[in-house]
């Protein structure tokens, strides 16, 4: 019962934002609405299996845009990646020392908080090196909710508007309208003809197996990156481009997966957030405005468009700047690779630097 409300609720929450056409919607709201009734004391666990099968659409559908244009996209980002990588190296030792300096938090809680990394990995960590989790967690669940809940309206109603309003003073109007359209990484969510049901099956068999074993060899978001890895292999070695399943499966995925996001503000994670409100709020505008200057610098740099590049930097999660990245008509073959760099970065290449400076 208590799932079954958590998902109507997710339903509820997903269905208000999209009437005031709120970006990214299908994540958002779900997010915004469990979050809502977990401050007031509602609390349930989504199942595993749910969480894995979210995450495996999501892998699914990312890998089918791994096209063979796409793929050449792909190499002309690994320059960006390497530097975002070393960017944020720096970056979180800055953060870090910064935030021991005006709180009560021990270095490897402080640093920690600020690793660009998400709450779960975050927390993972935080086990490992002794520090304080409740809050490490509470830290990373502020600035992930103030990423998904001010970027999209940031990012929409005002960086889009002001970038469109720049381009108009060098273009015709009609050649504003025209660039969308001839961005070829970007794939529209197309339903397919009617062998869709068991060409779904088939990816979805195709993306566990690669999920199990990414997590069996403990990689970074082994499910969705398992199943996207799988899918793309499939799709290269294949003689024909696929085309993606009805959208329909991956809309619900975008819904069940807010609602999984959401049952992490738990009651205590508030409370933990009070003791530290004026630290969360200094380190979110530090870490936001960051994120904008760097979009800037990359999009400038790697010649990208700017909502890309920004899109790219985020610290939110691989998952949510995808979602956002349709929503904004953005690069996502890029963007997926430089979150990657991020998250790796944030797993695997900062907590062996800690080992040495800590």
């Amino acid at each position: 019962m208590s799932l079954i409300i958590l998902f109507v609720v997710s339903y509820i929450g997903y269905r208000l934002f999209e009437l005031v056409h709120f970006p990214a919607s299908r994540i958002v709201g779900p997010i915004f609405a469990v979050t809502l009734i977990q401050a007031f004391g509602f609390s349930t666990e989504v199942p595993s299996l749910f969480k894995m099968g979210f995450s495996v659409v999501f892998g699914v559908y990312l890998g089918l845009r791994f096209d063979k244009d796409a793929q050449k996209q792909l190499l002309k980002a690994i320059v960006p990646a390497v530097v975002l990588s070393v960017s944020y190296v720096f970056i979180t030792i800055l953060y870090g020392s910064i935030l021991t300096a005006v709180s009560h938090m021990d270095q490897n809680t402080a640093f920690l908080a600020v690793i660009p990394g998400g709450v779960a990995e975050a927390g993972v960590l935080a086990v490992s090196f002794n520090a304080n989790l409740a809050q490490v967690s509470s830290f990373q669940l502020i600035r992930y909710l103030s990423i998904v809940l001010i970027m999209p309206l940031l990012s929409k109603f005002i960086i889009v508007p002001l970038i469109n309003r720049h381009k108009s003073a060098e273009n015709e109007v009609q050649e504003i309208k025209n660039e969308h359209p001839e961005r070829g990484t970007h794939l529209e969510l197309e339903p397919k003809d009617n062998r869709s049901l068991y060409s779904s099956i088939w990816f979805l068999v195709v993306g566990s197996l690669g999920s199990f074993l990414f997590y069996q060899i403990h990689f970074p978001a082994a499910l969705l990156l398992g199943a996207t890895v799988f899918i793309a292999l499939l799709q290269t070695l294949s003689p024909v481009a696929f085309k993606l399943p009805n959208v329909r499966y991956y809309e619900w995925a975008q819904i069940g997966m807010g609602a999984v996001i959401g049952t992490s503000f738990t009651k205590e994670s508030f409370m933990q957030m009070r003791t530290l409100i004026w630290p969360m709020l200094m380190m979110t505008v530090l870490i936001v405005t960051t994120s904008i200057i760097l979009g800037f610098i990359f999009s400038k740099i790697f010649r990208m468009d700017y909502i890309t590049g920004l899109m790219s930097v985020l610290p939110g999660g691989i998952s949510t700047m995808i979602i956002l990245a349709e929503d904004l008509d953005a690069d996502i073959v890029t963007i997926s690779t430089l979150q990657l760099a991020r998250l790796i970065t944030a797993v695997a290449f900062i907590p062996i630097l800690y080992q040495w400076l800590l």
